[in-house]
């Protein structure tokens, strides 16, 4: 049975590193969420960092990013049955899942992950709003700007950041009231592990404020060479604009300080209708595709 344990802040780097080539897989492979999303371990095989997560009851290991892919997978499988448990990868990619059937034939069952889709973004895009299609984002953005001609960006700091905690804090609480059958637990649970490490994670952030105060948040870190993640965006939904400047002024924001990034990913939209809604109406360049993959019982 693999040696599994709890990631650690001070597994940062090497995580980090293993997944910082993993191109054309998703915000999964982060070193971010593998730390603050539920309950997930990792061990190691020689070199290889390997995954096991934990979501409620649904336990699964993340596809592994390696060159001896079926000897990994045996080792998977082997230390699956000495947990009892039922051997499912997720994060994989539809070629990736091909590749497994090749090794393993009529072994696996595979279904999409269409809850867990990334929607990737062109950061250019989303700094200038360009297009017809984008013409409504720019309206709100305007709206907002008129409406709060002496608005501030500001970077997140320390100092900031317990203003931000505060302020998630509330915004959940909102939520829940106005939204009871939504459950946020986990979300909340991670993005406040996420202020508390903020900078052991390398987590850049901004907060959009008024002279009424904080009105959103937004802060990522960069997973890829090409491509930036947002963890994590919050607004007063009740504020026109709110939420279309705080995602047009963190796109600035990374494009500026690391103009080769292409892509900024914003992750999946969880199933929920309201999110999903929200992350098409900026019509994603890529719909980063995720299957599941189970083995015959």
């Amino acid at each position: 049975m693999l040696d599994f344990r709890c990631i650690s802040p001070e597994d940062r780097d090497a995580i980090h590193q293993y997944f910082y080539t993993a191109v054309g897989h998703g915000c999964e492979y982060s070193f971010v969420n593998t730390f603050c999303w539920a309950k997930q371990y990792v061990a190691f095989f020689g070199e290889t960092p390997l995954f096991l997560c934990r979501y409620g009851k649904w336990t699964s290991y993340l596809f592994p990013k390696c060159e001896n892919l079926k000897e990994t997978i045996d080792v998977l499988i082997a230390d699956a049955k000495e947990r009892g448990i039922r051997f499912r990868l997720f994060g994989a990619t539809p070629a990736e899942a091909e590749a497994l059937e090749a090794l393993y034939p009529n072994r696996f069952t595979v279904r999409a992950m269409r809850d867990s889709y990334d929607y990737v973004y062109d950061i250019e895009r989303l700094c200038g709003l360009r297009g017809r299609k984008l013409q409504a984002k720019r309206n709100h953005c305007n709206h907002f700007e008129q409406t709060y001609p002496d608005y501030r960006v500001l970077p997140l700091t320390k100092e900031l950041l317990a203003r931000c905690i505060e302020f998630a804090e509330q915004w959940y609480e909102e939520h829940t009231e106005s939204h009871p059958y939504t459950d946020t637990t986990e979300e909340a649970a991670a993005i406040q592990k996420t202020f508390r490490y903020f900078d052991e994670m390398h987590m850049e952030g901004i907060a959009l404020e008024t002279q009424d105060g904080l009105v959103a948040f937004a802060m990522g870190n960069r997973i890829r060479e090409d491509t930036f993640d947002v963890n994590f965006e919050k607004a007063i939904a009740e504020i026109n604009g709110a939420y279309p400047m705080v995602n047009r002024e963190f796109a600035r924001l990374i494009h500026s300080r690391y103009p080769e990034v292409k892509y900024l990913n914003r992750e999946d939209d969880m199933g929920m209708e309201g999110l999903r809604r929200a992350k098409e109406s900026y019509y994603p360049d890529m719909l980063l595709e995720k299957v599941v993959m189970e083995e015959r019982r």
